[in-house]
């Protein structure tokens, strides 16, 4: 079943009608990645329209990369969806890309699965017969290890009862934007250029929002100051898309600001645990002020896709909100298994693993834009599973992606992260969580043969 809304009155065909609704609703969320869609006959049938008008809807939103046919599996929801802000004059993306170099992107090489088998087995054995019981903060025993591992490994400070246990990252920030909204915050700051999702779960929640300007040391405090936000959302360890990290005095000044409004901070602490440069890195800016903080973490970097976890420490007045409102929480067993995890001693050993892996990426990454990409340069701290390259003045960044795109590499150009103005220079945004060391070279050798064309200078 696919209900549809048909109006023969409108100007626009049917055709038309049929591919704009299924496109929304991709676009929404409501269509998955990888849904099965109605057979053109079914839907046809539906509808009450000749089944040539489905054919044909069906056919040219596969050509735009938006569903792909496959014989004996019928017509599906394409696993890498189109980009809207690809230039429409560059060639059609295909459904599949072999290089994915989006910041978030990871994949299954990052997850530990034989350390977790091991631990999923120790927990499955030392279980009682009715099995683990479920509660809506979290599992006891795994916000009392996540308490001890996020204090010792960030500072955070909290405890058992104020640690909550969530599933799903979006829906986490989105709940505490709306618990903002009802203590009185109507306005909250992003930064610009910053991750899109935090405009659209600003949205959401029905708050103004002001972006602010990010630079080398992270988010300009004094150009928060002057917005008139009283909430703020930041990642201060490797930002996203400049890679920076708050400085020290950037640090203070915010938290100061955060006292001086009464006001709020939402820290998205994304990659602060994968910190490979010199000394130990920033801890959480949560330690500082507890009670103006609201610290959110998850598992993403850390496993990749494989096991979606995520923890928010919030002061009192947030967190007993929270606890009002149902986040969601992954299965008992696998929340049995993380704390097991942490308390083994197994999640620092991974850490330390995937530090390796990662620092390896980044410094192929690095050798390879000096070698391949004249006149472009790296920029960011070495920490997390994601760079900024900053090319040279004048280049279209956002026509170099799309071209990169129908050569199989999928990457973001700077434009991308920056909403109400155009950014004053170019770049592209590379993740390498999903993307082996040994292809590095090569995805951005296509990079470089798109920027070639764009420049008019083919040997570029």
């Amino acid at each position: 079943m696919l209900p549809i809304s048909i109006n023969r009155k409108l100007p626009r065909s049917i055709t038309t009608q049929i591919q704009e609704t299924i496109r929304e609703r991709i676009a929404d969320g409501t269509l998955h990645p990888g849904v099965r869609l109605p057979s053109s006959r079914d839907l046809a049938e539906d509808l009450g329209v000749s089944r040539s008008v489905v054919v044909q809807a069906y056919e040219q939103l596969a050509a735009g990369g938006y569903l792909r046919s496959t014989q004996g599996s019928g017509t599906r929801v394409a696993t890498h969806l189109p980009d809207p802000d690809r230039d429409p004059a560059a060639p059609a993306l295909a459904p599949k890309a072999r290089y994915d170099l989006r910041v978030d992107a990871t994949n299954s090489t990052l997850f530990p699965s034989r350390e977790w088998l091991r631990a999923y087995e120790y927990v499955g054995q030392s279980i009682g017969g009715a099995g683990p019981q479920r509660y809506p903060l979290g599992d006891p025993v795994l916000r009392k290890e996540l308490a001890a591992y996020l204090g010792r490994s960030r500072g955070v400070l909290t405890t058992t009862a104020d640690l909550t246990v969530t599933a799903d990252f979006d829906h986490t920030v989105d709940v505490v934007c709306h618990i903002l909204h009802d203590l009185g915050v109507d306005h909250i700051a992003v930064e610009n250029p910053g991750a899109p999702w935090q405009i659209r779960i600003a949205k959401r929640a029905g708050l103004r929002i002001s972006g602010i300007p990010v630079d080398g040391d992270g988010v300009n405090v004094e150009a928060l100051a002057r917005s008139g936000a009283r909430a703020v959302l930041v990642t201060p360890v490797s930002q996203v898309p400049t890679g920076a990290v708050l400085s020290p005095e950037r640090r203070e000044a915010l938290l100061s600001w955060a006292a001086d409004v009464d006001g709020w901070v939402i820290e998205y602490d994304r990659d602060g645990h994968l910190w490979f440069g010199a000394g130990g890195g920033p801890l959480a800016l949560q330690r500082r002020r507890p009670e103006r903080v609201v610290y959110i973490g998850t598992t993403g970097a850390m496993f990749g896709p494989c096991v979606p976890l995520g923890w928010v420490a919030a002061p009192d007045t947030v967190a007993d909100r929270l606890r009002r409102i149902p986040l969601g929480v992954p299965d008992p067993l696998t929340q049995l298994t993380f704390a097991h995890f942490i308390a083994s001693g197994m999640l620092d050993q991974h850490i330390r693993d995937v530090r390796t892996l990662l620092r390896a990426r980044r410094a192929a990454l690095r050798d390879a834009v000096e070698e391949r990409l004249p006149g472009a340069r790296m920029t960011g701290e070495p920490t997390g599973i994601h760079a900024y390259v900053q090319l040279p003045e004048g280049v279209d960044d956002a026509r170099l992606a799309a071209l990169a795109r129908a050569r199989s590499v999928i990457v973001h150009p700077g434009r991308h992260f920056h909403f109400g103005h155009r950014p004053p220079s170019s770049g592209v945004a590379i993740g390498y969580g999903a993307v082996r060391r040994s292809l590095i070279p090569d995805a951005v050798g296509v990079l470089a043969r798109s920027l070639g064309e764009v420049t008019g200078r083919p040997g570029s």
